[in-house]
Formats: C-alpha cells, sequence, structure tokens
C-alpha cells in the first residue's frame, strides 16, 4: 500500500538561545513525560491543509510537537507567549 505524504513548507524559523527561556506557560508531554525545551521552532503549511503549525524542533532535527494556529501571526504569538521569541528574531524561509 502506498502512503501519500503531505508535503510541508517551512515558512519561518528561529533557533532558540539562551534569550528565549520557557514561561512555563504551556507543557507538552509524550505519554506522561514531559518534553524537554526544543532547539528551534518552525512555522509550516502543509499542503491542502488550513491553518499554521508551530513545529518544536530538537537539537537533532527531529519534530518533538506541533500546535496549530489559524494565522501565522497567532503563530508567532503563540511562540512569544511561549519562549519569549520576538517577531524580528524570526528567520524567512524561501
Amino acid at each position: 500500500m502506498k502512503r501519500f505524504i503531505n508535503p510541508k513548507t517551512i515558512l519561518s524559523k528561529v533557533r532558540l538561545g539562551p534569550a528565549h527561556k520557557p514561561t512555563g506557560r504551556t507543557r507538552h508531554y509524550l505519554g506522561d513525560q514531559e518534553l524537554a525545551p526544543p532547539s528551534e521552532l518552525q512555522v509550516v503549511t502543509y499542503a491542502e491543509e488550513p491553518g499554521y503549525y508551530l513545529l518544536y524542533i530538537d537539537a537533532d532535527g527531529r519534530e518533538l510537537t506541533d500546535t496549530y494556529h489559524d494565522s501565522l501571526e497567532i503563530a508567532l504569538q503563540q511562540a512569544e507567549w511561549e519562549f519569549q521569541v520576538k517577531q524580528h528574531e524570526w528567520e524567512a524561509v524561501t
């Protein structure tokens, strides 16, 4: 059986550094284990799907989890709310 993979487009990314300490306002879990803070955040879209996803990426480039948002603005606001990422810190990806 052939499985269809919905391609994603990375719109923006930011490498998290010392200034991006988790605020503790949100916690992400895998089962009953709390996930470690990500090393990078990405905002992506998926072909033929609405909305924007904020991806939480570990130091090895693996996706830890994601959150869904109706707009790019809301996804960026989520990153600021969780990690104090300012809008000017995002790198546009082409």
